[in-house]
Protein backbone atom coordinates (compact mmCIF):
# COMPACT_ATOMS: atom_id res chain seq x y z
CA UNK A 1 0.00 0.00 0.00
CA UNK A 2 1.17 3.15 -0.86
CA UNK A 3 2.36 6.08 1.70
CA UNK A 4 -0.77 8.43 0.05
CA UNK A 5 -2.98 5.32 -0.28
CA UNK A 6 -2.03 4.85 3.68
CA UNK A 7 -2.77 8.44 4.49
CA UNK A 8 -5.75 9.02 2.95
CA UNK A 9 -7.29 5.62 4.58
CA UNK A 10 -6.15 7.18 7.49
CA UNK A 11 -7.76 10.54 7.32
CA UNK A 12 -11.06 9.18 6.32
CA UNK A 13 -11.13 6.31 9.02
CA UNK A 14 -10.68 9.42 11.98
CA UNK A 15 -13.18 11.74 10.36
CA UNK A 16 -15.83 8.56 9.88
CA UNK A 17 -14.85 7.54 13.75
CA UNK A 18 -13.82 4.23 12.04
CA UNK A 19 -17.13 3.82 10.17
CA UNK A 20 -15.56 3.48 6.81
CA UNK A 21 -15.77 0.11 5.27
CA UNK A 22 -12.74 -0.62 3.17
CA UNK A 23 -13.64 -4.00 2.67
CA UNK A 24 -17.07 -6.47 1.50
CA UNK A 25 -19.24 -6.26 -1.14
CA UNK A 26 -19.89 -2.80 -0.08
CA UNK A 27 -16.70 -1.86 -2.13
CA UNK A 28 -17.29 -3.52 -4.89
CA UNK A 29 -18.36 -2.97 -8.27
CA UNK A 30 -20.07 -5.53 -10.58
CA UNK A 31 -19.07 -4.59 -14.33
CA UNK A 32 -19.94 -7.98 -15.69
CA UNK A 33 -16.96 -10.55 -15.18
CA UNK A 34 -15.92 -12.31 -12.81
CA UNK A 35 -13.76 -10.36 -10.37
CA UNK A 36 -15.78 -7.00 -9.68
CA UNK A 37 -14.13 -3.92 -9.28
CA UNK A 38 -13.20 -1.97 -6.11
CA UNK A 39 -13.70 1.76 -4.73
CA UNK A 40 -11.72 2.48 -1.57
CA UNK A 41 -14.43 2.65 0.96
CA UNK A 42 -18.06 3.56 1.54
CA UNK A 43 -19.73 4.96 4.81
CA UNK A 44 -23.26 4.09 6.02
CA UNK A 45 -25.05 2.24 3.52
CA UNK A 46 -25.20 4.87 1.05
CA UNK A 47 -21.95 7.05 0.64
CA UNK A 48 -19.33 5.83 -1.84
CA UNK A 49 -15.91 7.37 -1.82
CA UNK A 50 -12.56 6.92 -3.66
CA UNK A 51 -9.23 8.87 -2.61
CA UNK A 52 -7.09 9.70 -4.77
CA UNK A 53 -3.35 10.76 -5.43
CA UNK A 54 -2.47 9.61 -9.35
CA UNK A 55 -2.63 11.82 -12.37
CA UNK A 56 -5.80 13.48 -13.68
CA UNK A 57 -6.08 10.82 -16.17
CA UNK A 58 -6.40 8.12 -13.53
CA UNK A 59 -8.46 10.17 -10.93
CA UNK A 60 -11.00 10.54 -14.23
CA UNK A 61 -11.35 6.55 -14.15
CA UNK A 62 -11.70 6.08 -10.29
CA UNK A 63 -14.48 9.20 -11.21
CA UNK A 64 -16.59 6.12 -13.40
CA UNK A 65 -16.12 3.75 -10.90
CA UNK A 66 -17.81 5.95 -8.78
CA UNK A 67 -20.58 6.85 -10.86
CA UNK A 68 -21.14 2.48 -11.64
CA UNK A 69 -21.04 2.20 -7.55
CA UNK A 70 -24.49 1.66 -6.79
CA UNK A 71 -24.80 3.97 -3.67
CA UNK A 72 -26.82 7.33 -4.29
CA UNK A 73 -23.96 9.56 -2.70
CA UNK A 74 -20.60 10.04 -4.02
CA UNK A 75 -17.25 11.42 -2.69
CA UNK A 76 -14.37 12.15 -4.22
CA UNK A 77 -11.19 13.30 -1.80
CA UNK A 78 -8.09 13.88 -3.94
CA UNK A 79 -4.41 14.50 -2.80
CA UNK A 80 -2.82 17.07 -4.58
CA UNK A 81 0.48 14.83 -5.18
CA UNK A 82 0.29 13.62 -9.10
CA UNK A 83 -2.63 16.23 -10.87
CA UNK A 84 -2.77 19.64 -12.06
CA UNK A 85 -5.07 21.97 -10.29
CA UNK A 86 -7.57 21.48 -12.82
CA UNK A 87 -8.61 18.19 -12.15
CA UNK A 88 -10.98 18.38 -9.43
CA UNK A 89 -12.77 20.83 -12.20
CA UNK A 90 -13.00 18.38 -14.39
CA UNK A 91 -14.20 15.90 -12.52
CA UNK A 92 -17.09 18.10 -11.17
CA UNK A 93 -17.63 18.53 -15.02
CA UNK A 94 -17.99 15.35 -15.39
CA UNK A 95 -20.36 14.11 -12.01
CA UNK A 96 -22.81 16.99 -12.93
CA UNK A 97 -23.48 15.24 -16.67
CA UNK A 98 -25.33 11.97 -14.56
CA UNK A 99 -25.40 13.42 -10.51
CA UNK A 100 -27.26 16.19 -9.07
CA UNK A 101 -24.44 18.50 -7.68
CA UNK A 102 -26.49 17.94 -4.44
CA UNK A 103 -25.41 14.01 -4.77
CA UNK A 104 -21.47 14.21 -4.52
CA UNK A 105 -18.47 16.56 -3.34
CA UNK A 106 -15.32 16.24 -4.27
CA UNK A 107 -12.45 17.61 -1.93
CA UNK A 108 -8.98 18.72 -1.99
CA UNK A 109 -6.93 17.51 0.92
CA UNK A 110 -4.36 19.96 2.11
CA UNK A 111 -1.94 17.49 3.00
CA UNK A 112 -0.73 13.53 1.46
CA UNK A 113 1.70 11.19 2.61
CA UNK A 114 4.71 12.82 2.48
CA UNK A 115 3.50 15.96 3.45
CA UNK A 116 0.47 15.61 6.24
CA UNK A 117 -1.67 17.95 7.30
CA UNK A 118 -4.12 15.50 9.66
CA UNK A 119 -5.92 17.95 11.79
CA UNK A 120 -6.87 20.04 8.60
CA UNK A 121 -7.25 17.20 6.63
CA UNK A 122 -9.98 15.26 9.05
CA UNK A 123 -11.76 18.20 9.33
CA UNK A 124 -12.32 18.65 5.17
CA UNK A 125 -13.46 15.08 4.90
CA UNK A 126 -15.68 15.00 8.55
CA UNK A 127 -17.54 18.45 6.93
CA UNK A 128 -17.79 17.12 3.21
CA UNK A 129 -19.68 13.91 4.85
CA UNK A 130 -22.02 16.16 6.86
CA UNK A 131 -23.26 18.09 3.94
CA UNK A 132 -23.87 14.50 1.37
CA UNK A 133 -25.61 13.50 4.84
CA UNK A 134 -27.92 16.56 5.32
CA UNK A 135 -28.67 16.26 1.50
CA UNK A 136 -30.07 12.78 1.56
Amino acid sequence: MGVHDEYGKEILRKATRGAAELHGTSVEIDYGTAHPARIDTTVREHIAIEIESRTGKQVRGAVLDLLCHPYPKKLLILQPVHMSNACAEQCRNILTRFLAEKDFQIIVLKGGGHNRHPKKDVKIVAEALRELETTR
